[in-house]
């Protein structure tokens, strides 16, 4: 979903967030999941796409949460109309089982976007998927929630969805349970489908009665545990009723890319952004992943926003990458996780953070 560019510059926006009310600390407006990107070369004044070159500015969706089963219409836009030949756009999701987008996206000559339909399947549990298109080195994308059938009184969620550890290291994610109203139950949380290697600590492991809460899952990963990509499953349950939802894991190589971050605010028509620049000592495709927090002490019960979710991105040693959060321009009252592959930066406050 995200891909690096390897020459002058690239922009970048993309992928995925769990999106969902009611987590955390009280009740959050859901966000889209943008985010923007420039990869440039060392040294170079400004990390910004060059004027006159087409590129993909963002990606819409008509509805940003629907019912599995039904179907999306993606719109991709370009920064200037296609040239006279058109352009072939590559459109890709990430869990191509359960959204169905076509492969490429074709755009007219003259024309400055063009719309495709995307089938989903009913799923069994909420979860996110990300949408992402590519054209000559910028890509761009957003976040489709898909939302299980509305059956049940409960639902629980995972705050970020996805998680990257290297073997020896630990983490922690927020599991949240919310309730329709009425409902009065106290409600079980349990984690199932473990891999050999994970441990997974619930504090509590009970959501008391009427049912709406969160817990923190600590999560601990052996040093013996192969790199790799894990599914983990986090349920609450009363009785017969069981949700749940999916964690996944990224287990890193221990070698990695040794990354550096500094993180920073980026500038663009007017407005700031969080952003990172990061760079790395060996070049290689790694899991890609940042997580914003309300606040500024990257508190997990102030999740605000996610994106990456371990999508594995190509980083070059001797480039610099520069990423940034698009829906939450100007709040200085934020901090954030970067991941790249094992590395991960230290907690970035935004109330200090300088300019990129």
């Amino acid at each position: 979903m995200l891909i690096a560019y390897k020459q002058i510059s690239l922009s970048i926006v993309a992928v995925a967030l769990l999106l969902l009310a009611g987590c955390g600390s009280g009740s959050r407006p859901m966000n889209s999941g943008n985010f923007s990107g420039t990869v440039a070369v060392p040294n170079a004044a400004a990390t910004v796409t060059p004027a006159g070159r087409t590129a993909v500015a963002n990606v819409a969706l008509s509805r940003a949460h629907i019912v599995g089963g039904t179907s999306a219409i993606i719109t991709v836009n370009l920064t200037q109309p296609a040239p006279a030949e058109g352009i072939a756009v590559q459109l890709s999701s990430s869990d191509a089982s359960i959204v169905a987008a076509p492969a490429v996206v074709k755009i007219s000559p003259g024309q400055i976007s063009a719309t495709v339909v995307a089938a989903t399947i009913p799923v069994s549990a909420d979860t996110t998927v990300a949408i992402s298109a590519l054209y000559q080195g910028s890509i761009a994308g957003t976040s489709l929630s898909i939302a299980s059938a509305p059956k049940y009184p409960f639902s629980v969620a995972i705050n970020p969805s996805t998680v990257t550890l290297s073997a020896g290291q630990s983490g922690s994610i927020i599991v949240a349970t919310k309730i329709i109203a009425g409902y009065d139950q106290a409600l079980s949380l349990a984690v199932l489908s473990l891999p050999t290697g994970v441990a997974v600590t619930l504090t509590p492991p009970v959501i008391p009665a009427p049912g709406a809460g969160t817990s923190v899952a600590d999560i601990t990963v052996s040093n013996s545990l192969a790199p790799g990509s894990y599914s983990i499953e986090v349920t609450a349950s009363h009785g017969r009723t069981v949700r749940s939802a999916k964690l996944k894991l990224n287990v890193a190589s221990s070698s990695g890319p040794g990354a550096t971050f500094q993180g920073c605010w980026y500038k663009q028509n007017g407005k700031r952004y969080q952003a990172v620049t990061v760079s790395v000592t060996n070049s290689g495709t790694y899991p890609f992943n940042a997580i914003l927090y309300n606040g500024t002490t990257c508190n997990p019960n102030d999740w605000a926003d996610q994106f990456g979710f371990g999508q594995p991105l190509q980083f070059s040693s001797g480039f610099d990458w520069t990423f940034w959060f698009t829906d939450f321009a100007g709040q200085s009252d934020t901090s954030a996780f970067w991941y790249v592959g094992n590395s991960q930066s230290q907690c970035v406050n935004y109330a200090v953070a300088p300019d990129c």
